[in-house]
């Protein structure tokens, strides 16, 4: 049985995320009213204090952190930020489609298949994802309890490494706000199968 453990977490609901929708990428947004109440109950359920929390340097994630643990994060790790979206992140999804309508439903629908211009591609994503989840897991002692607060996008493309799908597979992964997942590993390791989603009530 692997030693180390790393939670992970999506942010909670954010003014962005809509009705109406607007792309946010690696723009600031704030937890909504809900977002913010949605967090704090879950808090609740959190059986402890993790030993250390690491954030995306997006505001929504450190504000996720705060009420889920009414701290700070310990650090923060950049590559962990969300896929960047470049000319469509401000904008809202209605004012996106009218300015190039196949971008957008490329988006959408088919998003490994291109990115938008000034954005990264989920390969690229992937990749940094990929980068400094592995440098955080190597830096775990055994038995520390780690929680890394993050984005949809994020943990897509880290639930295809780890379970070895293709991109094309990442629309197809529920990821509802306030997801929260457990990698068992003393390393991570592409097709390992070793992430899981749980509940508070789970954690060890």
């Amino acid at each position: 049985m692997p030693e180390k453990q790393l939670y992970l977490i999506r942010h909670g609901h954010t003014v962005w995320n809509g009705p109406p929708l607007r792309f946010q990428g690696q723009m600031d947004s704030s937890l909504s009213e809900n977002g913010r109440s949605e967090a704090i109950a879950l808090g609740k359920r959190m059986p402890y204090q993790p030993d250390r929390v690491i954030s995306s340097p997006a505001l929504r994630c450190r504000q996720t952190v705060a009420c889920l643990f009414n701290r700070k994060p310990d650090a923060i790790e950049p590559r962990c930020i969300e896929i960047g979206l470049g000319w469509m992140e401000g904008l809202l999804a209605t004012e996106a489609a009218e300015r190039d309508p196949t971008a957008v439903r490329t988006w959408q629908e088919a998003p490994w298949e291109g990115a938008p211009w000034g954005g990264e591609s989920l390969a690229d994503l992937q990749d940094r994802v990929v980068a400094g989840v592995t440098d955080i897991v190597a830096g775990i002692e055994p038995g520390e309890r780690v929680f890394l607060a993050v984005h949809g996008g994020v943990l897509r493309t880290l639930v295809c490494y780890v379970n070895d799908l293709p991109l094309s597979e990442y629309t197809n992964i529920p990821m509802a706000n306030l997801s929260l997942f457990v990698l068992a590993a003393d390393e991570l390791v592409r097709g390992s199968h070793d992430i899981r989603q749980v509940r508070p009530e789970d954690m060890q």
